[in-house]
């Protein structure tokens, strides 16, 4: 006889992605308010309404939770920009002003969270996206300047700059301030960007 389960409580069986999303949901919530030294896999289990051993089924440690924030936010930092640089159709002017609105987007949802997980003591579990984020812009310099819709002889060189150019707006401007568009067009200017031949 198949079991009921309609007495069940909603919120106590969820697929593992939902259970794993709640999980890592009660962990940034924990960090933000706490801090990392105050972080136990505990908390992490009465914050998400879980039992101890369900997050150990997720995760087998506070660093192994961490590392998977930061394994998301380099999600948010790449994933957006590297899907515009194989994205046919558009202008690399198109895919630079895409990149930096999901780098903004990400430092401006998620900018306390980055600065706890990336470069607080005991935050520091492995490479931060930003690096990566700043070899993607050089990927995409170098392609628009082979395009000749950008007038960048050292990609590398301007790569290093503009990514020290962007991090200035984004931690000295007021959250609800929407600075995606002069950043756009200071990355812009910065490249000579032009029409495509």
């Amino acid at each position: 006889m198949p079991e009921d389960t309609s007495a069940r409580p909603a919120g106590r069986f969820q697929p593992p992605d939902v259970r794993r999303r709640q999980i890592l949901d009660a962990t940034a919530a924990l960090l933000l308010e706490d801090g990392y030294e105050s972080l136990t896999v505990g908390g992490v289990a009465a914050r998400a309404g879980v039992a101890k051993g369900t997050v150990y089924l997720y995760f087998d440690s506070k660093q192994a939770l961490l590392a998977a924030l930061q394994s998301q936010m380099w999600d948010r930092m790449l994933q957006r920009p590297t899907e515009l640089l194989r994205q046919p159709g558009l202008t690399w002017t198109e895919r630079l002003d895409g990149l930096v609105a999901a780098w903004i987007t990400a430092e401006r949802d998620d900018h306390e969270l980055y600065h706890l997980i990336f470069h607080e003591p005991g935050g520091t579990a492995g490479e931060e996206p930003m690096s990566a984020a700043r070899d993607l812009l050089v990927t995409l310099l170098t392609q628009g300047h082979a395009a000749g819709e950008f007038d960048v002889p050292d990609p590398e060189l301007t790569a290093d700059f503009l990514s020290h150019a962007y991090t200035g707006p984004c931690h000295h401007t007021e959250a609800d301030t929407d600075i995606t568009p002069a950043v756009q067009a200071l990355f812009r200017r910065v490249v000579a960007a032009r029409p495509p031949r």
